[in-house]
C-alpha cells in the first residue's frame, strides 16, 4: 500500500532568477519567501510545530473562519491546523523574464451549502525584520485603530508606527475604508510594500518581550512583525457565492 503524502513535509519551488518559495499543505501554508537576489523575508519559529490540530508557527497561516474570538468557533478558525489537498505545485510563468520580487497570495471560499455562511478572517504574515527595535510600519498614519485586546480606539500618531510589543492593533473596516499600500520599513532589510484586495482591514502584532507564544523560539518576538489583510467585519457568503481576497507583498 502506498503512503499518503506527508503534509508536513515542505516543497519549495525555485524561479529561473532564483526566487524562491516553500510550501506544505498542512494549513495550507507559506513557509518562506525568498525574491530573486535577495535574502528570506518570511519568519519561522525553529520551536513550531506541526500535525492534526497544530497550527504552524510563522509563515502564512491562513486564518479562516473566524479571525480571534470574533465568532463562537475555534479561536483563528479551522483551516491551519489541517491538512489540505495539493492540487497543483509549480510555475506558471517559466521563462517570461518576469523578476520575482513580489509573492501573490489568494484566498478563495465558495459556499456550496445551502444557507448563508458568515466569517471573518486573514492571512497572518509574519514578516522577518532585523529587529523590532528599528522597524517602523507607514501608511497607516493617522487612521483609527481598534486595540484587538479590547483596549477600545486609538488614534496612530502623523508618523511611522513603532512595531516594538505589545501591539495587536486593527486598521479600517467597512466604515473606515481598508489602509491602501502598507509598508514595513527595516533599517538593514529592503522595504516591503503590502497591498491587499478583498479585505477591508490591516492588523498589525507582535506580542512583545516575554509575551510570546510557547512555540516562539526564545528571543524570536523581536525578530518578526506580523502585517496582516483581515476581513474583520463579519461578511456572508450566500449559496453559491464565492469570495477571494488577495495579498501581495513587493521587495
Amino acid at each position: 500500500m502506498t503512503e499518503p503524502p506527508d503534509p508536513c513535509a515542505s516543497v519549495e519551488l525555485t524561479a529561473d532568477d532564483g526566487a524562491s518559495v516553500r510550501i506544505c499543505a498542512h494549513g495550507g501554508h507559506v513557509l518562506g519567501w525568498t525574491p530573486a537576489g535577495g535574502v528570506e523575508r518570511l519568519w519561522f519559529s525553529r520551536d513550531t510545530g506541526c500535525g492534526p490540530g497544530t497550527a504552524i508557527r510563522g509563515g502564512v497561516p491562513v486564518v479562516w473562519p473566524q479571525f480571534a474570538e470574533r465568532g463562537d468557533g475555534q479561536r483563528h478558525g479551522v483551516v491551519r491546523d489541517r491538512a489540505w489537498e495539493v492540487l497543483h505545485a509549480g510555475s506558471d510563468d517559466v521563462g517570461t523574464g518576469r523578476p520575482r520580487a513580489e509573492l501573490s497570495i489568494r484566498l478563495r471560499a465558495r459556499n456550496d451549502g445551502a444557507e448563508p455562511f458568515g466569517f471573518t478572517a486573514a492571512l497572518h504574515t509574519y514578516l522577518r525584520v532585523s529587529s523590532t527595535a528599528g522597524a517602523t510600519v507607514l501608511g497607516l498614519e493617522g487612521r483609527t485603530a481598534q486595540a484587538n485586546d479590547g483596549g477600545g480606539e486609538v488614534l496612530l500618531a502623523d508618523g511611522p508606527l513603532s512595531v516594538v510589543g505589545p501591539l495587536d492593533l486593527a486598521v479600517g473596516g467597512v466604515a473606515d475604508g481598508p489602509p491602501g499600500a502598507v509598508v514595513l520599513h527595516d533599517p538593514v532589510l529592503e522595504d516591503l510594500v503590502l497591498t491587499a484586495d478583498g479585505f477591508d482591514s490591516r492588523v498589525v502584532w507582535n506580542p512583545g518581550p516575554g509575551r510570546a507564544p510557547g512555540d516562539v523560539h526564545p528571543c524570536g518576538e523581536a525578530e518578526f512583525v506580523c502585517l496582516e489583510p483581515a476581513v474583520l467585519d463579519p461578511a456572508t457568503l450566500q449559496p453559491g457565492q464565492t469570495w477571494t481576497g488577495t495579498q501581495v507583498l513587493r521587495a
